[in-house]
Order: structure tokens, then sequence, then C-alpha cells
């Protein structure tokens, strides 16, 4: 007897244990998230104002740099001009005069002067030797005709030092470029760049510049030895590591960076502030919080485990109870009942319970039985719907097919039940099609799509639908219904009738409507694939004359031929639209350069000049082309493309008419006369 007093009261205390441990787990972890959604938003918020503030920071330090730049090269332009008319003097005397320019020895580190040839005529820093700059980018920049070029970092050849290079050219009054002048800043001699490195975000923070292109490098570090050295990685917030605190998890091992591109050099210029510095609000009160929430799941361990012993009382009672029942059926009609308690709801629920297993099992077999001749009559009413009905389970399985299934394949309904859709449609729809769509239905989402079906040489277009089943609201799918519906006659007539909305009745071309939907997709395209496309407007010269003069009847003929020449002159592949009465365009996309515009421009001017024979008298109207184009790097709208278009066409007519001109209109208000043209 003590034994199974001892056996029992060992279970309570593990249903007692398991309760306390499981209500102070939860409990911690609440805690712990709490604390953990807690830090996110602190150091989400603490992050965004640091950002903020490095960001402003970092732009008012590009921006002074740009400014100095800017400054040094507005300085060497004015020596420049003032060295260009006395190039005729020796090398002395041009050294002596740049050393004696008041701002020249205080903004750079060195200046020297070379010809067009590349020869050195005199440097700053020595006097009579041979060199040659014309194997410097900077220098050749110059000879390109840039106004003014910053090198790269370089090692000079005379003192093996790095270094930056700012060069002008010198020009003579007609524009002729007599020689390059330049200005050096030693990276490692005292200049606004050696004077960035030596600055400080915060109290540990850094800047460095690194160069921008494929082969970034550093312009300038706080670690002298890292100048010129290549940027480990893209991104690299100037060689800082993150945080090696073992609590310094997520975002707290990260340090706030920001950046900024100078507009004048085109570098970088990177501001890094170190985490431990940035979030050490964070950091510093963390042991302070850990030990508050240790406390409080040591106070919350006592407090549950003395509520539960007390709760537990009755059901020790209701325990006794239940374990007499288990070898008497019968025994429930023992269990007190009637009582306001909880051993009285749960012996008369138990009661009830007992009671209610004959009739539910009646119940269920009476279900069963209505349920099969339900079953027969949705087989029924499935088998005479003309679209393909079925259930498919979770393994991609047919469990059930309609009549429909057996018509289309050529199957019964037994040899396609336990096939996969990938078998009875094939591989190439199933994985070009089908099996992205029955992923997403198995994850709970209705799909509805269309599909085509090729076979022998014709074309079949379903319409098909996944509605997946679940168990419950919100519980897991257990299967899938199927509906497929041939929509081939559906899709064709609205094609066609399509295709007739957007051709022009009189020419056959593309109509306004069709040209807009073909001008979009051409404009896309081009954006996508970073292509040309261009957009070419057509007037046809006095067409007005010609149809008040002989009627419509001539206009109609006229516009006709002129529809055949203009669709002659683009390529295959060109879209031609009539967009008004005597307004037409043509799209040409894919095109190599801006020759080829001016090539088809010309042509349908040239091509469209010539008379037009119409019931026996011969016409002369000629065509105005305006043009523009866009290369989809950047995204514009198919009004901005239009008006360029249009801007061009009003330019060629009030230049004389038969004509084209292109956008932009570097001659401006004349347009460009196209080969043969009469005026």
């Amino acid at each position: 007897m003590s034994a199974a007093n001892g056996e029992e009261a060992m279970v309570r205390w593990s249903l007692k244990s398991r309760l306390v441990a499981s209500t102070v787990i939860v409990v911690a972890v609440l805690i712990v998230l709490l604390f953990v959604v807690a830090r996110h938003f602190a150091y989400a918020q603490l992050r965004h104002v640091l950002q903020a503030q490095q960001d402003t920071q970092v732009r008012l330090v590009a921006e002074q740099l740009d400014d100095k730049f800017e400054e040094r090269a507005t300085i060497l332009h004015h020596v420049a001009a003032q060295l260009a008319p006395m190039l005729g003097r020796s090398p002395a005397e041009l050294k002596a005069f740049a050393a004696t320019t008041a701002a020249i020895p205080h903004i750079f580190n060195w200046v020297f002067l070379a010809g067009t040839d590349g020869s050195r005529i005199f440097d700053s820093r020595l006097t009579g030797e041979q060199a040659n700059f014309s194997d410097r980018e900077y220098f050749r920049k110059i000879l390109r005709g840039d106004e003014l070029a910053i090198s790269e970092p370089l090692t000079t050849r005379l003192t093996g030092a790095p270094g930056v290079i700012m060069a002008v050219p010198v020009r003579a009054a007609d524009g002729r470029l007599l020689a390059m002048l330049a200005g050096g800043l030693n990276l490692q001699q005292a200049n606004f760049l050696l004077d960035l490195s030596n600055n400080r975000i915060g109290a540990t923070g850094i800047y460095c510049l690194i160069t921008t292109g494929p082969s970034r490098r550093y312009v300038m570090h706080p670690t002298g030895a890292m100048v010129l050295q290549p940027e480990s990685a893209q991104g690299d917030a100037c060689g800082l590591a993150e945080a090696d605190s073992a609590w310094s998890f997520g975002g707290l091992a990260q340090p706030v960076v920001a950046r900024q591109i100078l507009r004048t050099s085109g570098w970088e210029l990177i501001a890094v502030l170190p985490p431990k510095e940035a979030f050490s609000p964070l950091t510093q009160t963390r042991p302070k919080v850990i030990v508050t929430v240790l406390g409080a799941l040591l106070l919350t361990g006592l407090a549950v485990w003395l509520v539960i012993r007390w709760l537990l009382k009755p059901l020790d009672q209701l325990h006794r109870v239940v374990r007499r029942s288990a070898s008497d059926p019968r025994a429930y009609t023992c269990l007190p009942a009637g009582k306001p308690d909880e051993i009285g709801e749960l012996s008369l629920a138990f009661s009830h319970l007992m009671r209610q297993l004959l009739e539910r099992n009646a119940a269920l077999q009476n279900a069963k039985e209505v349920a099969e001749t339900r079953a027969k009559y949705i087989q029924t009413i499935a088998n005479h719907v003309p679209d393909l009905i079925s259930y498919l389970d979770t393994h991609e399985r047919y469990v059930f097919v309609n009549a429909a299934y057996e018509r289309r394949f050529n199957l019964s309904a037994n040899q396609i039940v336990g096939r996969t859709l990938r078998d009875l449609w094939g591989d190439e729809i199933y994985l070009s099609t089908l099996a992205k769509r029955i992923r997403q239905a198995l994850a709970g989402e209705v799909v509805n799509f269309s599909v085509e079906w090729r076979e022998d040489s014709t074309t079949q277009i379903f319409d098909v639908t996944y509605q997946p089943v679940a168990n419950a609201d919100s519980g897991p799918v257990v299967g899938i219904h199927v509906f497929v519906r041939d929509v081939t006659q559906e899709r064709m007539k609205v094609e066609h009738l399509e295709q007739k909305m957007m051709s022009d009745h009189l020419t056959g071309l593309l109509n306004r409507t069709g040209f807009e939907q073909r001008l979009a997709s051409a404009m896309a395209a081009a954006e996508r694939d970073r292509q040309k496309v261009a957009l070419l407007l057509i007037d046809l010269d006095n067409f007005k004359l010609v149809n008040d003069t002989y009627g419509h009847a001539f206009g109609d003929a006229l516009l006709t031929l002129f529809a055949r020449r203009l669709k002659s002159c683009a390529r295959g592949a060109d879209v031609v639209a009539r967009i008004g009465g005597d307004e037409f365009a043509v799209i040409l996309a894919g095109f190599p350069s801006e020759k080829t515009v001016e090539r088809i421009a010309g042509d349908i001017v040239n091509h469209c000049a010539q008379s037009y024979e119409i019931y026996g008298l011969n016409l002369q109207c000629g065509a105005t082309v305006g043009a523009a184009s866009h290369l989809g790097d950047r995204q514009i709208s198919r009004n901005e493309l239009f008006l360029k278009a249009d801007t061009a066409l009003y330019a060629a007519k009030n230049a004389g008419k038969a004509r084209f001109a292109l956008f932009p209109l570097l001659d401006a208000p004349d347009a460009t006369p196209c080969p043969g043209d009469p005026s």
C-alpha cells in the first residue's frame, strides 16, 4: 500500500514538475523574445540616427573635397592661360614664373609642364632631367580634348612616392593645344588629401578614399601602407573588421558606413564608424538587463510551482477514479456527478462520451452509405460536363477523373487514376508550365493559368485552375481539384478581333492603337535588354492640296501607294503604322548605330519623293521625316520619345520639307537634307 502511494506521489510530482518547467520555459521564451524585440528596435533606431548623421557628414566632406579639386583646377587653368603666350621662353623662365605664382606652391606639392609630344618642359622638383608623359592616361585625356584630367593614384617616377596628378591643357588663342600643365599632390606630404586621413568620425571612426571602376584602389587611408593597395572586396568598409566580441552578433557587429561619390574625380568617399563605438549605449546596458531577466525567471519559477501545487489537488481525486474505471467499462456510472466543480464537469463529460459511442458508430455507418450515394451522383454530373475535372493527391497522382479525360487522352478512367500529372501531360508541358503551378497549389494557393498543347500541326489552349483542398481552415493541403477548359476557339476569336481593331482599314498598316501598343513593347524591351529604339514620324507633304484638288478617291489612292513605299523602306522587323490622316510612323529596334536611322530616314524621303501615277495622272508629293532615338539605359516615357520625334519633324518642315531631321537638333532650326533633295 505504501509502495502504491509512493508511486502516486511520484506521478503527481512528475506532472507538477513538467507543468512548472513548461510554464517557466514559456515565460523565459517570452521574456527573451521581448528582450530581443526591444533590442532590435533600439538597434534599428540607433543605427538609423547614426546613419543619417553620418550620411550628412560624408556629403558635406565630399562637397568640400570637390570644392578643393575645383579650386585647384581653376588655378591651373589660370596659370595655363598665362603660360600660353610665354611658351617660346626657356624652361627655366617658365619654371620661375610658375614658382612665383602665389597660389601654386601652397596648393600643389609640385608642378610640371609637358609638350604635346609628352616631353617634360620643366618640373618644379628638378632641372635638366628628361622625361616623357605620353604613356600616362591623364596626358591622353588632355590630348583627347578634356579640360581637366585627374589621374588615378600612381607612383611617381622621380621620387617613387604615391601621388595624384591634376592636368589642364595650355591652349593658344585659337584653341590649339600647345602643352599640358599639371600639378601633383603627394599622398605622403601635407595637402588636403592627407588631411582627410587624419580626420575622424566620432572618436575612432575613419575616412578613406577609393577609386571606382573594375580595379578599386585606396587613394587615401589612415594607414599609410594601404595607399595604392587594392580594395580587398567590393563594398569593403575601409578594411575595418567586424566586432570580435561574442556578444556582438547580428547588426551590432556591423560598422556604420556612409558613402558618397565625388563629382570631380568620380572617387568614392567612405566614412566608417566602428560598431564598438556606434552601439556602446546598447552594449553597456546589456549586463544589467541580463541580470534582471535571470532574477525575474527565478521568482517566476517559484511562484508557478506554488500555484500549480494548489490547483492540482482536485485533479488528484479524479485521477484515482479514472484508474479504477480502466478495469470496468461501466465504472463511469460510479463517478460523482452534479457537483459544481472540476470533478463533476469531467465526470459528466465522461459519462456522456461513453453513452454516445454506440450512437456515433451507428451514425458513422449511415453517413458512409450516404457519402457513397452522393459520390455516385457527383461522378454522374462530372461525366456530363465537357470540361476536364479531376482530383490530385499530394503526390500529384490522379485520384478521380471524369469522362472528359477519357475522351481527351483515349484512356479509360481506371488507366488514368494512379498516374502522375507528368505521366499524363508529358515532360515538356509539365516542366515548362505545370510543375511550378502545382507547387503553388500544394502550398495552399489557388492557381489559374493557360497552357498550350501542340499535337501534330494543331495547337489547343486550355484554361487551367488548381483549387487546393485542406483538412480544415488553414490546415495542410490534402489534395487539389483540377478544372481544365478548352478555350482555343475563344482565344482565336479574341485575337482576330484584336487584329481588326489594331489595323488601318485603308492601308493595312497598324492604326494608332496598334502603334501605341507596339511602341510600349519596343521601349520596354529596349530598357530590359539595354538596346536602342528609334521612332520616325513621317508627314506626306501637300496631301491636303491633292485631296482638295482631286477628291478623296485620289487621296485614298495616294495614301495606299505611300504606305507601300514606306513599308518597302523599312526593315522586316520594323513596325510601320498610320497614326493619323497623312501621318505615319516607323519604330526601329535593335539597330547598331545612328547611321541606320539616318539611312532609313533618307531612303523614305528619296523613295517617296518619286512621282505617283494615280488614275492616269502623275502627282508629286514628298515626305518629311523627324526621328528620335532612345538608348535603354534609362527610362523615358512614350510621350517624351514622341515629343522628341515630333520636334525633329517640325524642324524639318520649317527647313523646307522633303527632308529629314534627327533629335537632338544640333543645327536647329536647319534640318538635314537627304541626298538628292531638290532644295
